[in-house]
C-alpha cells in the first residue's frame, strides 16, 4: 500500500500537467469585429472603416461578407451555408435609432448599401471567416470553438450558423445559444442596446482549415425598413 500511494504521487502529477498542456485554448485572432478594415497575417487590425455619409458611399466592411442578391431566400435547413454569391458589406453611418457607434471603439454597424434607409423586408445572410489551428498551444488537436461577444441587429438576428471547413456545407446550428438572440419589445429594441451571445460548434470542426460564421438578420415581416448588423467578438472565444 505504501509503495502504490508513493508511485500515484510521482506519476499523476506528472500526468496532470501533460493533461492540461495538451488541452490548453487558443484565442481566435482572426475573429474580427464588423467594421473594422482588412485583417493581416497577424489577425485583426483593431482599426475601423471611416463611416459613409447618409445616402451611402464607397467605404465597405474590410472582413465581412453579405448575401447578394439581397434579401435572401432561405429554404432548407442549412440554407445560409449554401448561399455562394456574397459582397463586403458597407460600413455607413447607424440610423439614428440605433445603438450609436460612439459606445465603443471596437466594431461599427455594417449593413447592406445605404442599409440605414428603408430596405426590403427579408433574411439578410452576413457571414465572417476564420482559421482553424492545426495544433493547439499544447500540442492537442482542436475539435472545437466557444465564440462569446455581443451584438446588435435590425431586426433580430434569428439564428447563427458555423460552418468547417468552408465552402463544404459541412454546416449546423450553433449550440448552447437561443434564438432570436435579441428580442423587439424587450426592454430596448433589437436594435438599441447590446445582447450577449455565447456558443459553441454542434459538429466538429477541421484543424487547419477555414471556418465560415454566419449571422442571419430579418427584417420585418412587412414594410420597408433600415436593416443591418454589429458585432464584437470577446477574447475569451478560444479553440479547445
Amino acid at each position: 500500500m505504501f509503495y502504490l500511494r508513493t508511485h500515484s504521487k510521482t506519476i499523476l502529477p506528472a500526468f496532470a500537467i501533460l493533461c492540461f498542456a495538451t488541452a490548453a485554448p487558443a484565442q481566435i485572432v482572426s475573429l474580427c469585429n464588423t467594421g473594422q478594415t482588412l485583417a493581416t497575417l497577424a489577425g485583426c487590425t483593431g482599426d475601423l472603416v471611416t463611416p459613409n455619409p447618409p445616402g451611402g458611399g464607397p467605404n465597405r466592411d474590410g472582413n465581412w461578407q453579405l448575401a447578394y442578391p439581397y434579401p435572401s431566400t432561405l429554404t432548407t435547413t442549412h440554407a445560409p451555408c449554401l448561399l455562394r454569391a456574397f459582397v463586403r458589406p458597407w460600413v455607413d453611418t447607424p440610423n439614428a435609432s440605433w445603438l450609436p457607434d460612439s459606445v465603443s471603439t471596437a466594431s461599427e454597424w455594417t449593413t447592406p448599401f445605404d442599409g440605414e434607409n428603408n430596405l426590403p423586408v427579408g433574411t439578410y445572410v452576413y457571414r465572417t471567416t476564420f482559421q482553424v489551428p492545426s495544433v493547439l498551444p499544447g500540442g492537442g488537436v482542436p475539435t472545437g470553438v466557444t465564440i462569446n461577444g455581443q451584438l446588435a441587429s435590425d431586426n433580430a438576428t434569428f439564428a447563427i450558423y458555423l460552418e468547417s471547413p468552408a465552402n463544404t456545407a459541412e454546416c449546423s446550428l450553433v449550440t448552447g445559444q437561443s434564438f432570436p438572440v435579441n428580442l423587439a419589445g424587450h426592454g430596448a429594441g433589437d436594435f438599441e442596446r447590446w445582447w450577449d451571445f455565447s456558443f459553441t460548434n454542434s459538429l466538429p470542426i477541421t484543424p487547419g482549415a477555414a471556418a465560415f460564421l454566419y449571422f442571419v438578420v430579418q427584417n420585418p415581416l412587412s414594410g420597408a425598413s433600415p436593416t443591418g448588423l454589429r458585432v464584437e467578438f470577446f477574447p475569451t472565444s478560444t479553440f479547445f
